[in-house]
């Protein structure tokens, strides 16, 4: 039976006893999921374009030098990624003996080896192929997905109001990856001073005991004027975000640690927590962090230089 048309163009799905279920209203239960879908097709479409332009650039170069394109990945990149020194793979081995367990360096100097020299071959191609286009006429018409993230008045944010860029993190304190972006952040803000607006939501994952506590604890301390320092500690200083961990953290801030520690333990801040939570959800955000550069979506604590990209060519194109 063909699908009947609700007024306005919209289409119905289904019927209730005479009742319309449209597109429309099925899109915004599902805005979340289809969101993921959106920037999934998104994210596999720019993978595929990004193969097959670096494979045109590197055909065409080998053309150009007269050899094949074997020969010059491996004069341009094996050529000139170093294998690691013992020295880089004792002071490696050093830095994180932990993770190695009762093994000796001997013993994991071949895996260590292999696996750096791994990363450098990928660092090193993914540079050649960006000097490639540097030297080339790319275009990419691909559009990204964009997403509406509205931003509450309340929400704490750090760069001019009026940015052209703004960049929304939906991030979780007990989550690693999160304390890893915190750098990338921190290092954005410096790069791009008074060109972005930094803003935070707070987005705790259950399982993750100290995430509702620590987001507490947070605007607790921004009740006080301190929230970005207490919001940097976090990450900076390891800690178990218990009641006593918190308060010591509100303490060594100069804050009111009685006043605090009463903030933290009532629920003045789970109303907004919670809203913040219900939105990014509805954005599709899954998993912490998740960015939004106005509006597009970015999942995980990606590089500088994956954020620059995106930012720069925003501001070339006015944001």
């Amino acid at each position: 039976m063909a699908v009947a048309a609700a007024p306005g163009g919209d289409a119905v799905l289904a019927e209730v006893e005479g009742n319309r279920i449209t597109q429309g209203q099925v899109d915004e239960k599902a805005r979340g999921q289809l969101s993921i879908v959106r920037q999934t097709e998104y994210e596999a479409r720019k993978h595929a374009l990004d193969d097959l332009v670096a494979g045109m650039l590197t055909e065409r170069e080998a053309a150009a030098r007269g050899i094949t394109t074997e020969a010059l990945l491996k004069l341009e990149v094996d050529g000139k990624t170093p294998t690691p020194t013992a020295a880089e793979l004792a002071a490696i081995y050093r830095d994180h003996a932990a993770s190695f367990g009762d093994r000796t360096l001997e013993q994991v100097a071949p895996d260590l080896s292999r696996a750096i020299r791994e990363r450098d071959l990928a660092s090193r191609r993914e540079a050649f192929l960006q000097e490639l286009r540097r030297k080339a006429k790319v275009k990419v018409l691909l559009e990204p997905p964009r997403f509406p993230v509205e931003v509450p008045a309340s929400a704490p944010s750090r760069g001019p109001a009026g940015a052209r860029v703004t960049v929304v993190e939906f991030l979780d304190y007990q989550c690693p990856y999160c304390r890893r972006a915190s750098t990338t952040v921190e290092a954005l803000l410096k790069r791009y001073d008074g060109k972005i607006r930094f803003v935070h939501r707070d987005f705790p994952i259950d399982g993750h005991p100290g995430a509702m506590p620590a987001a507490r604890g947070v605007h607790c301390a921004g009740q006080q004027g301190r929230f970005w320092e207490f919001h940097r500690g976090l990450f900076e200083t390891p800690g178990d975000l218990s009641a006593k961990d918190l308060t010591a953290r509100a303490a060594a801030l100069g804050l009111n640690a009685q006043a605090f520690a009463a903030c933290v333990a009532s629920d003045r801040f789970d109303a907004d927590i919670r809203s913040s939570f219900d939105a990014g959800s509805q954005l599709g955000v899954n998993s912490t962090p998740t960015f939004f550069v106005n509006g597009r979506m970015l999942i995980g604590a990606r590089t500088e230089d994956s954020f620059a990209e995106i930012i720069d060519a925003e501001l070339a194109a006015g944001g």
